[in-house]
C-alpha cells in the first residue's frame, strides 16, 4: 500500500509539473523579436509622409502647413489608441490587436491616396492610419520589452531600429513610386503592401508567460526596488497618474521629441528650400535622399543607444542626445550647403534615435513592467505633444527672408529645457537611491 501511495503520489506530482514543463517550452523569443522587427520595419512608416509633403500640396493645390497637419494629427490618434490597445494587449495578447491595426493601418494609407480635400487627407491619414498605427505599435514594442527583461536596452534598440530602416529604405521607393505613377497611386500601393506585412509579421507575435525569466537570469539587486514593481503588481495607470514623476517624464518626452518631430514632418521641405539642387540631383531627389540619410542615422542611433541604455542608464542616455539636438538644431541654421546640411541631419538624427528607445524600458523601470502596455501608451501622449509642436514650429515660423533660422532656434530652445529638466530629475533619483518613485497615499495597483 504504501508503494502504491508512492506510485500514485508520483503520478499525480508528474502530472502537476508537466503543465510547468510545457509552459517553459515558450516560444523562441528571438524569433518574436524577428517578427515583431518586421512589423516596425513597416508600421514606422509616418516617415514617408515628409516625402509626399510637397507633391500632395502641388497636386491639390494645399498650403504645406495644412498637410502637415495631418502628421501631428496621425501622431495624436496614434498615441491616443496606443492607450486603448495597451490595455486591451495586456488582457486578451498582442496578436489580435495587431492583426486589425495592420488593416486599419493598410486602409488608411490606400484612402489617402484618395483624398481630395484636406478634411478628407486628415480623415483617411490623420485619423485612419493613426488608429491603425496605434493598434500595432504599442502591442508589438510592449511585447518585445517583456520578451527581453534582461536586456530592455538592446532589445528595444533592435526592435526600433528597424522603425528607422523602414522608412530609409522605403523612402526612395515611395519617391519612385511617387514620380512614376503619382502620388494617388503611389499610396494605394504602400497601403496595401503595409497590410500584407504587418499581418505576416503579427502571425509569429506571441504574449510572455506570467512571471516569466529568460534561464539564468535574476534582477540584479542594484535594481529590485524597480523591478520589485513585478511583485506587487507595479503601478496600474490609476497609480501612474497619480505620481508627480509622470508628469515630469512626460515634459521631458514631449521637449525632446519636439527637433526630431519638426524634422521627420518637414526634411524634405527643408532641404529643397535651404540646398535645393545639388549638381544633377533635384531638389525633390535632394529631399529624399536627406530623409533617408536621416532614417539611416536613426537607425544607428537606435541601436547604439540600446546598447548604451543597459550600461549608463535613461537620464545618462537623455542628457547626451538632448545636448546633441540642441546643438545641431544651432548648427542647421548656417546650413546651406550640401556636405554641412548632411552633416547636421546625420547627428540629429541619431541623436534622435535615442529617445524611442530610451522611453519604453525606462516607463517599465519607474512605473514597472506588469501594466506596460497601457502605462507606456499614455506616457506616449509625451511624444504626440512634441508632434504637434515640431511640425508647428516648422511651419509657422518659416520666414522668405531667414527660412528656417527662426524654427531650429526655436527647437534648440525647446530642447535645453528639456535638459534641465532631466538633470534635476537624475538628481533626486540619484539622492533617493531608486527609479521606482513613491506611491502616493491611496493609489493602489491591479
Amino acid at each position: 500500500m504504501p508503494a502504491n501511495d508512492d506510485s500514485r503520489q508520483s503520478q499525480e506530482t508528474a502530472g502537476k509539473e508537466s503543465p510547468m514543463a510545457t509552459a517553459t517550452k515558450e516560444p523562441n523569443r528571438y524569433g518574436i523579436l524577428s517578427a515583431a522587427f518586421v512589423v516596425m520595419f513597416f508600421v514606422a512608416s509616418i516617415a514617408l509622409f515628409s516625402v509626399f509633403l510637397t507633391p500632395l500640396s502641388e497636386q491639390n493645390g494645399w498650403s504645406k502647413t495644412d498637410v502637415s497637419l495631418s502628421y501631428s494629427i496621425f501622431q495624436t490618434v496614434m498615441a491616443v489608441t496606443g492607450i486603448f490597445s495597451g490595455r486591451i494587449s495586456d488582457r486578451f495578447g498582442p496578436r489580435k490587436v495587431m492583426l486589425v491595426g495592420g488593416l486599419v493601418f493598410g486602409l488608411g494609407w490606400f484612402l489617402t491616396g484618395m483624398a481630395t480635400s484636406i478634411p478628407m487627407l486628415y480623415l483617411c491619414h490623420g485619423v485612419i492610419a493613426g488608429m491603425g498605427n496605434g493598434l500595432v505599435y504599442n502591442p508589438t514594442l510592449t511585447t518585445a520589452q517583456r520578451w527581453f527583461p534582461d536586456i530592455r536596452g538592446k532589445a528595444s534598440g533592435i526592435l526600433l531600429a528597424a522603425a528607422a530602416i523602414g522608412p530609409a529604405t522605403l523612402s526612395p521607393i515611395a519617391s519612385f513610386l511617387s514620380s512614376t505613377f503619382g502620388v494617388s497611386t503611389a499610396l494605394k500601393i504602400l497601403g496595401v503592401t503595409f497590410w500584407i506585412a504587418i499581418t505576416l509579421g503579427s502571425l509569429f507575435v506571441s504574449p510572455v508567460p506570467e512571471g516569466y525569466r529568460p534561464k539564468g537570469w535574476n534582477p540584479p539587486t542594484s535594481a529590485a526596488s524597480a523591478d520589485n514593481a513585478e511583485d506587487d503588481g507595479g503601478f496600474d495607470w490609476k497609480a501612474m497618474l497619480a505620481s508627480p514623476r509622470f508628469y515630469v517624464l512626460l515634459l521631458v518626452y514631449a521637449t525632446a521629441a519636439t527637433a526630431g518631430t519638426m524634422l521627420v514632418g518637414a526634411l524634405s521641405s527643408i532641404a529643397q528650400y535651404q540646398v535645393g539642387q545639388v549638381g544633377a540631383m533635384t531638389a525633390a531627389a535632394f529631399g529624399a535622399m536627406v530623409v533617408s540619410i536621416n532614417t539611416l542615422s536613426n537607425f544607428v542611433g537606435r541601436l547604439a543607444f540600446g546598447a548604451l541604455y543597459d550600461k549608463l542608464g535613461a537620464f545618462r542616455c537623455l542628457a547626451v542626445m538632448l545636448v546633441a539636438t540642441a546643438l545641431a538644431m544651432v548648427a542647421m541654421s548656417f546650413a546651406v550647403n550640401a556636405p554641412f546640411f548632411i552633416a547636421c541631419v546625420i547627428v540629429l538624427g541619431f541623436a534622435f534615435g535615442a529617445l524611442l528607445v530610451i522611453y519604453p524600458p525606462l516607463t517599465g523601470e519607474t512605473f514597472g513592467t506588469k501594466h506596460l502596455g497601457i502605462n507606456y501608451g499614455i506616457m506616449f501622449l509625451g511624444y504626440a505633444l512634441g508632434a504637434w509642436i515640431g511640425p508647428r514650429i516648422a511651419t509657422s515660423l518659416f520666414d522668405e527672408t531667414v527660412g528656417y533660422r527662426n524654427a531650429f532656434y526655436a527647437a534648440a530652445a525647446i530642447t535645453l529645457v528639456g535638459l534641465a529638466v532631466t538633470l534635476l530629475l537624475a538628481a533626486r533619483v540619484r539622492k533617493a537611491g531608486t527609479m521606482m518613485p513613491k506611491r502616493r497615499q491611496g493609489a493602489t495597483s491591479e
